[in-house]
C-alpha cells in the first residue's frame, strides 16, 4: 500500500532519536510498502540528507518554516488550549501544502510521528496512525520539577495541555503505536492497552565490538542540547566525577553528541573532553573502557545504551533508563544517587574481566531484543489495523 509519512522533522542526519525512529521505521516499511515522507523542517535540508532517505521514498517533501515563527505559533496554540510543541509545529503553508500532496498521492494510510503533527490529519477522511513514540506528558511533568520557578511553571502548564491532549486525538487514528511498555503505562488514557508496544533497534551490523585504542575510561553520549541530556552530563562531571576520582585519579571522561550546550561546553576540564558532534560515534564507544548514562530525566527509549550495549560496553545507568528496556538483570550495572554510580563505575575499571562479561551479555541481550528488523511484525500489525480500521470521525 501507498503510505504517506508526516514527521515533525527531517529524519537525517541521525542526531536525534525521533530521526533515528523514523529513518529506520521508514526503511522497513519501504520493505512492503510505497512511501511517500513529508517532513517539516526547521533548518535547510542538504543534499546529502534528502539522498539517505531516497532509497526508502519514492517521494520525499521538505514543509520548511523558521524557528521564530514556530515559536510565535506555539505561543497562539497555548492560548488556544494546545500544547507549545502541537502548534509550534503547524503552519498554514505546511498544512496547506501537506493537503495537497494527499489529494495528489491519494495515500492508503497516513503515518503520523508524534502528537506534534496530529493537527495534520485534523478531519482529512482517511485512515491514519499515530505513534506516540514517548508518553511526552510525563516528560514534561519530571521537568516540571525541575529549574527555576517561571521554567517549572511553563513546563507544568505544557504538561497539562499535553495530557489533555494525548487524551484528545486518541480517536482520531485507527491504530497507535508507542516504544515501551512503561510509555504506554505512563500515558494519561483509559484507552491504553489498545496502542501497539513497537520498540526502537539497533543496527547491530554497525555497532558491533571492535579491537581500537583506549582513549576514554568513562563516555556518556547523546544530544546535547537535549534538557535531560544535558542534566544527565552535569550530574556526571559535578556529582559522579569526583568520587570516582576519589579513587582513580586519572580518569578520563568524553561527553560527546552534537549541539552542547553552553552549560555542557562548561563541563571541559583537563579531565573531560566535550566532543560536539563526531563523524562516526562508533569510535567513541570503541575507545571507551565503560558507558554512563546517568538519566535523572526523559520518557522513551535510550538509544544510546541500546548502541553501548550492541558494542559490547559496559553499562552503568539508573531506573529510568532501564526500566524502558523491560528485564535486563546481569546484562549492565543499575544504581541511584552519585555516590553509587560512582562505585559502579569503579567496579568496572578496577575489574575488566567483570565489565567484559557484562558486555557479551549487553550484546547478546540487543541482538535477541532490540534489532531493529525484529520490530518490523510489531510496526507491520500496526499498519494493517489503521486501514482496516478505517478513517474516523474528529474530536
Amino acid at each position: 500500500m501507498k503510505i504517506l509519512v508526516v514527521t515533525p522533522r527531517f529524519p537525517h542526519p541521525l542526531d536525534k532519536g525521533d530521526k533515528l525512529r523514523a529513518y529506520h521505521q521508514i526503511r522497513l516499511m519501504s520493505e512492503n510498502h510505497e512511501i511517500v515522507l513529508c517532513a517539516l523542517s526547521e533548518m535547510p535540508v542538504s543534499h546529502g540528507s534528502l539522498e539517505a532517505l531516497s532509497p526508502w521514498c519514492r517521494r520525499v517533501e521538505v514543509l520548511p518554516f523558521s524557528s521564530a515563527r514556530g515559536r510565535r505559533a506555539g505561543l497562539k496554540a497555548m492560548a488556544r488550549g494546545l500544547p507549545y510543541q502541537v502548534g509550534y509545529f503547524t503552519h498554514g503553508a505546511a498544512l496547506e501544502r501537506f493537503r495537497f500532496i494527499v489529494d495528489e498521492e491519494q495515500p492508503d494510510l497516513v503515518f503520523c510521528q508524534l502528537v506534534r503533527t496530529a493537527e495534520y490529519v485534523k478531519d482529512l477522511g482517511r485512515p491514519c496512525l499515530l505513534d506516540y513514540m514517548d508518553a511526552f506528558s510525563c516528560g514534561m511533568a519530571q521537568r516540571a520539577g525541575v529549574g527555576g520557578p517561571w521554567a517549572r511553571g511553563a513546563h507544568a502548564l505544557e504538561h497539562r495541555l499535553l495530557a489533555r491532549y494525548e487524551r484528545r486525538v486518541f480517536d482520531r487514528f485507527g491504530a497507535h503505536t508507542i516504544i515501551s511498555e512503561r510509555d504506554r503505562a505512563a500515558l494519561p488514557l483509559q484507552q491504553r492497552q489498545r496502542l501497539r508496544v513497537v520498540p526502537n533497534g539497533v543496527d547491530s551490523d554497525k555497532f558491533a565490538p571492535r579491537d581500537s585504542k583506549i582513549r576514554w575510561d568513562v563516555l556518556f553520549v547523546g544530544n546535547m542540547a537535549y534538557p535531560p541530556n544535558v542534566r544527565a552530563a552535569q550530574t556526571l562531571v559535578q556529582d559522579i566525577l569526583p568520587r570516582i576520582k576519589s579513587r582513580r585519579p586519572g580518569v578520563r571522561v568524553l561527553i560527546a553528541g552534537a549541539n552542547p550546550t553552553a552549560a555542557v561546553r562548561r563541563l571541559a576540564s583537563g579531565a573531560v573532553e566535550v566532543s560536539g558532534w563526531v563523524d562516526d560515534v562508533v569510535d567513541c564507544y570503541s575507545g571507551s573502557r565503560v558507558f554512563v548514562a546517568p538519566m535523572e530525566l526523559g520518557t522513551g527509549m535510550q538509544n544510546k545504551l541500546l548502541q553501548a550495549m550492541a558494542m559490547g560496553l559496559p553499562c552503568v545507568t539508573t531506573p529510568l533508563a532501564a526500566e524502558a528496556l523491560g528485564p535486563c538483570d546481569g546484562v549492565m550495572r543499575v544504581a541511584s544517587g552519585p555516590e553509587d554510580l560512582a562505585q559502579c563505575v569503579v567496579d568496572l575499571l578496577e575489574r575488566p574481566e567483570v565489565g567484559q562479561q557484562l558486555g557479551r551479555k549487553g550484546r547478546k541481550m540487543v541482538e535477541s531484543r532490540f534489532r531493529w528488523e525484529s520490530t518490523a511484525q510489531a510496526l507491520e500489525g500496526a499498519l494493517q489495523q489503521a486501514v482496516a480500521t478505517g478513517s474516523r470521525d474528529d474530536d
